[in-house]
């Protein structure tokens, strides 16, 4: 996947890192935007309220992902560094997400992946041995 769109700066005003567990129901992709709300306010309390949005739309997209294909727990990483942010999901389906053209008739989706990346972050999957971790990377370079 590459990203068609340049990204603003991101400039985190500290170093820093926190894992979430999330609830494996429906109720995981709230339980991670309010996490993400607490660590971007603790960590980057001068971050523009637009581009707070952008992160949260993606967490809340790439966690919505992690429960509706993968069976199981899954957890939310975000770390900040040397001007980067990464939003990570880790679930246990060792099948990594394929973008789809989106259905915007019955409602089954197919856009977390293209809004990542329009928002300016780079998606990519990592594999693991139990699993996968989907990244969100934006970085001020």
């Amino acid at each position: 996947m590459t990203t068609t769109t340049a990204p603003p700066p991101v400039t985190p005003g500290r170093l820093g890192t926190q894992t979430i567990p999330l609830p494996t129901g429906p109720e995981a992709p709230s339980h991670a935007r309010r996490a993400a709300v607490a660590f971007l306010h603790r960590i980057w309390p001068s971050l523009d309220p637009g581009r707070r949005d952008d992160v949260l739309l993606i967490v809340s997209e790439l966690v919505t992902n992690a429960v509706r294909y993968a069976p199981g727990p899954s957890t939310l990483t975000l770390t900040t560094a040397a001007g980067t942010l990464d939003i990570a999901v880790t679930d246990c389906s060792c099948a990594p997400p394929a973008p789809r053209a989106p259905d915007l008739t019955d409602g089954t989706g197919g856009m977390g992946l293209h809004i990542a990346e329009d928002l300016g972050a780079r998606v990519f999957t990592e594999p693991l041995a139990d699993g996968k971790c989907v990244h969100a990377a934006f970085n001020d370079a």
